[in-house]
């Protein structure tokens, strides 16, 4: 898959056109993977190339809306979702307050046919593009024999009646729900960050700790403790998680520390991946280190159970 961050770096780039797809895409849940399958089905169909066209920072952010905005996936991670997908080409669009300012019809016609000459484009129910969200599937169809493409709305996938979104997610993480919101993203959910040297309390426990420092914008599940797998090197290993703040200890600050099942190496400055499984219970506040130890063994033995199958 070829990222483009620039619409000035192609060229010639779809001299016979292109199917594609607009979205945000933040976490590519269930609903977002039905808009990527068709627009690569139809890719093949007109033996075109598949295109993707996003956008970041998220539009909130830059227009003021939610400047605390946290994601579901980092662009590193979404670049990997979208590209197992077998899409040909991600174009992901600064979004600066010049481009929210730009009218949807200039958008169809700068963006999505001169630079990208769409033959086919897939939107989602609710995605909407240019000034005022006037962009959507009417604007779209409305166009189609002006610049002769064919344009085909997906509507909302639904899970348990409700339509699956990125706010419904959001709302899952929010109450520890990792299984709910499994179901929704179609895999577990993915916390990745680097291993940072911490106050190394719990080795002298026995239950040595990798401290992750996490995106500040990554959007992190409730506080408490996860039965997890932690990828790194390559490998994948089992392992708990704890989001949250040590209140047994100094209380201050917000930790992601992940106790790896069989594993005692140096990980310091290495980049891992945590696959968030199950929650295992609220963070709380011990009365000293031995009934902390007794709770932690209670934790592994529930996160093995939990991870075996």
């Amino acid at each position: 898959m070829k990222i483009i961050r620039s619409l000035e770096s192609i060229q010639n780039e779809f001299p016979n056109g292109s199917s594609l797809t607009l979205g945000n895409f933040d976490g590519i849940h269930v609903g977002h993977q039905t808009l990527l399958l068709r627009t690569v089905e139809k890719a093949k169909e007109l033996g075109i190339p598949s295109v993707v066209v996003t956008y970041f920072p998220n539009p909130s952010v830059v227009l003021g809306k939610k400047p605390n905005f946290k994601y579901l996936s980092s662009e590193k991670e979404k670049e990997n979702l979208i590209r197992g997908f077998g899409i040909d080409y991600l174009l992901v669009l600064d979004f600066t307050l010049e481009l929210s300012k730009m009218s949807a019809e200039d958008f169809l016609e700068n963006i999505v046919i001169k630079a990208l000459h769409a033959k086919h484009i897939v939107i989602g129910y609710n995605h909407f593009f240019g000034a005022e969200r006037r962009g959507d599937f009417a604007l779209l169809d409305s166009n189609k024999f002006k610049y002769g493409y064919a344009v085909e709305l997906r509507e909302a996938v639904l899970k348990k009646d409700s339509k699956i979104s990125s706010s419904l997610i959001r709302g899952f993480l929010d109450k520890g729900e990792m299984e709910e919101a499994k179901i929704l993203l179609g895999r577990n959910y993915h916390i990745t960050g680097i291993v940072v040297e911490g106050a190394k309390r719990g080795r002298s426990i026995g239950f040595p700790t990798a401290n992750l420092k996490v995106p500040g914008d990554k959007l992190l599940p409730s506080v408490g403790v996860y039965a997890c797998f932690v990828k790194f090197d390559g490998k994948d290993h089992k392992g708990m998680v704890n989001i949250g703040f040590n209140p047994t200890f100094d209380g201050l600050g917000l930790h992601v520390e992940v106790n790896i099942f069989g594993f005692d190496g140096n990980l310091y400055g290495k980049e891992i991946e945590l696959e968030m499984v199950k929650k295992i219970r609220d963070e709380q506040k011990f009365d000293g280190i031995d009934a902390l130890k007794v709770q932690l063994t209670i934790d592994k033995e529930t996160s093995l159970r939990i991870l075996q199958f």
